[in-house]
């Protein structure tokens, strides 16, 4: 039962700032094999360290959104 509620309200508790930026820099990469989100880029924009702006687009990878992207910093 946990686990079920776990999954439900895990993506609400993403970082909607980050990626909203984050999202708007994977549509304007090369839709390549592997597009590239600059997480320098993005932290600047938002104010967030690295770190958080890594988090969230890495965890936000595993529930399927930013498919095959690569970072970078």
């Amino acid at each position: 039962m946990f686990h079920t509620l776990e999954a439900a309200v895990r993506p609400l508790m993403l970082n909607s700032r980050v990626l909203d930026v984050a999202y708007e820099h994977y549509l304007k990469a090369s839709q390549s094999s592997s597009p590239t989100i600059n997480l320098r880029a993005i932290a600047k924009e938002t104010g967030e360290s690295l770190l958080t702006c890594r988090n969230a687009i890495v965890e936000a990878n595993s529930l399927g959104r930013f498919p095959n992207c690569t970072l970078e910093s």
